[in-house]
C-alpha cells in the first residue's frame, strides 16, 4: 500500500476520476446536473442527453484533449479527425449516462467506498467530491451483471466451440503482392495524364461504372492569405517577460526526507488500545534505530528493513519524485503529505535531523531530513516556451488580427498579390494562395494543412457567400489561436457526381489496383499451371519467372503457423487477412497445393503441410477442457450480451439526445 501520494501520483489519480465524471455528466462538471456552467459563449450548452447538459467550453476542452492525444500516439497515424473526435465523444457521453442510470443510494456508495483501503484512501483526499465517480462505478456494475448473469452455455455450444478451436492447419504458401503489379504508383503529373491519354476509353468505362464512388460533398475554393500570430513576438519581448514576472515562475519550497512507519493495524478505525500498544512498538523501534545509526547503520537501510510503508521501505524510505533544477533524488513540497508529516519536514526539522515520535492518521513515523530548498526562480531555458506561447496567444493574436483588418482593405482597394508586397508588411511571413476546391470534412486543406492545426476555417468558408472577404481566426489541437486568415470564397460547388477530369488521377489509381489484383491472380495461376501431378511448392516455384515490365523479386516458398476457424476472423498466420485461403485449407489434405486465393492485400498458392483433428475423447475425459470452454464461451457471450443491450438502450435513448448544429 502506498501510503504518502506524490505530486504528481496525486495529479493522475484526481484527472482520470475528473475524466470519467466528466463523461457521465456528474454534479462535480455539468450545470445540467447542478454543477456550475462557464460564462458567455463557452457556458451554451452545446449537448443535451436527457437530463444531462454539456457547455461549449467544456465540450472544445475535451475536444482538444481527445485531438491532442491522437496527435501524440503515433499508434492512430495521421492528422486527429475532428468529426470522428466529435462523435466518439458524443457516444461516450451517451454511453455513460446509461450505464450510470441505475438507481444506487447513499449508503450504497458509502458502503462501497469503506470496503477497500485504497477507495477509503480517496475518498479522505478528495472528500464528497468522488462519491458520484463511485456511484457510476456501483451503476455501471449492477447494469452489467445484471444482463450477463442471465447468460448460459449449453453441452452442445461448448462441444461446437471445442471442435472448432481444436481443428487446426498449416499451410506452405507463395505469395503474389498486389501492391508488386501496380504498373502506376506514385505517379507524377506528366505521367498520369500520359497514362489518361492512352488508357482513356477504358478509364472512362471504369469511371461510368464506378461514378458513385466519387460522388462529392459541397465544395469551395478560397483565396486566403494566413498571418501567423508568433511573427509578432520577439526574443526580446520573451526576455522582458521573464524579468518582469519572475514571480510566476517560481519553483516551490522542497525537502528531501525518508520516513519509517510503524502503522495503525486498521487506520479506519484506530482504538485506544491499538494506539497505544502501536505507540509502544514504535517507541521501541526510535531507540533501535537511533542505536543502529549510531553504530554506522544509513537511516535508508533502516527504513528497507523496518518501515512498515512498503511502497518507500524499498527506496529507502524516500517520499516524493525526482526535479530537473536539484540533484538526483526524490523531493516533496507543501500540500503533498498529511498535516503532520509536512510540519515536522518543513517546521521543525533542520538537515540530517531525526525527529522523535510524529503521529498521523497512518500510525507513528520516524523522520530524517537531509535536505531544504528554499523557493527559486525558474531558469529562462525551462520557461521561454511557455512564455513564447503565452505572448504569441495575446500580443501576437492581437497583432495578426490589426494586420488582417488592414490587409481587408488593402485587397479592396487593390489585390492580394499587391497588399502582401507592400513595405509594411515585408518583415512577416506572410502566406498567400488559392486552395481549388475541397469539401468540409477533409482532413487537409489544400495548401494550408491540417484542418485540425487550422480548426475553424472550413466551418466559417463554407458559411460565407461567394465574393466575400472575411478574417478568420482559427484555432489548433490545443485550442490556442493558431492563425489569423483572410479570406476570400472564389466558387463553391454543389453535391454531386464529379467530371472524369476532376477526379482523374483518383480513378487512374482505383482502376490500376483492382487491376493489379487481377495481374497477381493470373501471374498465380500461370504459376500454378505448371504444377507437375504431386510436385510440392519448392518445385513449383523454380519454375516461377515475373511478369516482362515489372520489378517483382524472387519469390519464396513461405509457411504459417497453426490456425483455426475462429469465428468472426480471417486472419492466418504470416499471411494476413485470407478468407478463401484459411477456408479452403480445411478441405484439403495434407499435401495438397491449390489457389489461386485472393484475399485482401495479397493472393496466394498453398500447400497443407499439417492437420489436426479434434480428439473429442480428450474433450470428453479432461474436465479442463469443459472448463476452458464453458470460461471462454461464456465470457463472450456475456459481453455480446452486455453491448448489444447497450446498442438497444442507445437507440431508445436518440430521441432524448440534441446537439446543437455546429457539432452535428
Amino acid at each position: 500500500m502506498i501510503i504518502f501520494l506524490r505530486e504528481k501520483f496525486i495529479a493522475q489519480i484526481f484527472m482520470w476520476i475528473i475524466a470519467v465524471v466528466f463523461i457521465i455528466g456528474t454534479i462535480m462538471l455539468y450545470g445540467g446536473s447542478g454543477g456550475q456552467q462557464n460564462s458567455g459563449t463557452d457556458g451554451e450548452v452545446v449537448v443535451k442527453i436527457g437530463t444531462l447538459e454539456v457547455s461549449r467550453g467544456i465540450f472544445e476542452d475535451r475536444i482538444s484533449q481527445a485531438m491532442r492525444q491522437q496527435q501524440q500516439n503515433p499508434r492512430f497515424g495521421g492528422e486527429p479527425d475532428r468529426k470522428v473526435i466529435i462523435k466518439s465523444l458524443i457516444n461516450g457521453y451517451i454511453q455513460r449516462v446509461i450505464e450510470g442510470s441505475a438507481n444506487i443510494t447513499d449508503a450504497e456508495v458509502m458502503h462501497y467506498i469503506r470496503s477497500d483501503e485504497n477507495r477509503v484512501s480517496t475518498y479522505n483526499l478528495y472528500g464528497p467530491d468522488v462519491l458520484e465517480f463511485y456511484r457510476y462505478q456501483l451503476s455501471e456494475s449492477s447494469l452489467r451483471d445484471g444482463i450477463q448473469n442471465l447468460e448460459l452455455i449449453t453441452d452442445t455450444e461448448a462441444e461446437q466451440d471445442f471442435q472448432l478451436k481444436a481443428n487446426k492447419a498449416k499451410v506452405k504458401f507463395i505469395e503474389f503482392r498486389h501492391s508488386e503489379y501496380v504498373k502506376l504508383n506514385n505517379a507524377q503529373i506528366e505521367e498520369v495524364e500520359k497514362y489518361f491519354q492512352e488508357n482513356k476509353p477504358e478509364i472512362e468505362k471504369y469511371f461510368q461504372e464506378n461514378k458513385e464512388d466519387y460522388a462529392t460533398e459541397e465544395q469551395v475554393n478560397i483565396r486566403y492569405i494566413n498571418i501567423n500570430p508568433s511573427d509578432f513576438v520577439t526574443q526580446t519581448d520573451i526576455e522582458q517577460y521573464y524579468t518582469d514576472n519572475q514571480s510566476l515562475f517560481m519553483n516551490p519550497e522542497l525537502v528531501k526526507a525518508r520516513h519509517i512507519l510503524k502503522k495503525f493495524p486498521d487506520r479506519n478505525n484506530v482504538t485506544d488500545e491499538d494506539r497505544t500498544s502501536t505507540k509502544t512498538a514504535a517507541e521501541e523501534l526510535l531507540k533501535t534505530v537511533k542505536e543502529e545509526m549510531a553504530a554506522g547503520t544509513s537511516f535508508a537501510d533502516l527504513a528497507e528493513k523496518h518501515s512498515e510503508d512498503t511502497g518507500s521501505a524499498v527506496d529507502g524510505g524516500a517520499l516524493g519524485t525526482s526535479y530537473d533544477h536539484l540533484p538526483e533524488g526524490k523531493y516533496f513540497g507543501r500540500g503533498q503529505m498529511v498535516k503532520p508529516f509536512e510540519e515536522a519536514c518543513f517546521d521543525v526539522l533542520q538537515p540530517g535531523e531525526v525527529s522523535d515520535l510524529v503521529e498521523s492518521i497512518f500510525g507513528y513515523h520516524i523522520i530524517q531530513l537531509e535536505e531544504k530548498h528554499p523557493p527559486s526562480v525558474k531558469s529562462f531555458p525551462e520557461v521561454e516556451s511557455e512564455i513564447r506561447g503565452k505572448l504569441v496567444q495575446i500580443d501576437g493574436v492581437d497583432g495578426a488580427e490589426a494586420v488582417a483588418n488592414d490587409l481587408i482593405f488593402e485587397i479592396e482597394v487593390a489585390d492580394y498579390e499587391t497588399a502582401i508586397e507592400l513595405d509594411k508588411y515585408k518583415d512577416l511571413s506572410l502566406e498567400s494562395g488559392e486552395t481549388g476546391f475541397f469539401s468540409k470534412g477533409e482532413r487537409n486543406i489544400p495548401q494550408i494543412g491540417s484542418s485540425g492545426f487550422y480548426g475553424g476555417l472550413a466551418e466559417e468558408v463554407f458559411d460565407m457567400e461567394v465574393g466575400v472577404t472575411n478574417t478568420i481566426e482559427t484555432k489548433g489541437f490545443s485550442n490556442d489561436v493558431s492563425a489569423i486568415f483572410v479570406v476570400t470564397v472564389l466558387g463553391k460547388k454543389p453535391p454531386g457526381i464529379p467530371e472524369l477530369e476532376d477526379v482523374k488521377a483518383q480513378v487512374i489509381d482505383d482502376m490500376e489496383r483492382k487491376k493489379a489484383k487481377e495481374r497477381a491472380f493470373a501471374d498465380a495461376q500461370k504459376l500454378l499451371d505448371q504444377r507437375a501431378e504431386g510436385g510440392s511448392l519448392e518445385e513449383l516455384i523454380k519454375k516461377y519467372k515475373a511478369p516482362e515490365g515489372t520489378s517483382i523479386a524472387e519469390k519464396t516458398v513461405q509457411e504459417s503457423s497453426l490456425f483455426n476457424l475462429a469465428a468472426g476472423s480471417t486472419y492466418v498466420p504470416g499471411m494476413g487477412d485470407a478468407k478463401e485461403a484459411m477456408f479452403a485449407a480445411f478441405d484439403m489434405s495434407e499435401g495438397d497445393v491449390k489457389g489461386p486465393f485472393a484475399g485482401v492485400s495479397s493472393t496466394y498458392v498453398i500447400e497443407l503441410i499439417e492437420r489436426i483433428e479434434p480428439d473429442f475423447e480428450i474433450y470428453q475425459t479432461d474436465p479442463t477442457q469443459k472448463v476452458e470452454r464453458y470460461k471462454t464461451l461464456l465470457q463472450s457471450k456475456k459481453r455480446d450480451a452486455y453491448v448489444n443491450w447497450l446498442g438497444a438502450r442507445k437507440k431508445a435513448l436518440a430521441a432524448n439526445v440534441w446537439i446543437h448544429e455546429d457539432y452535428r
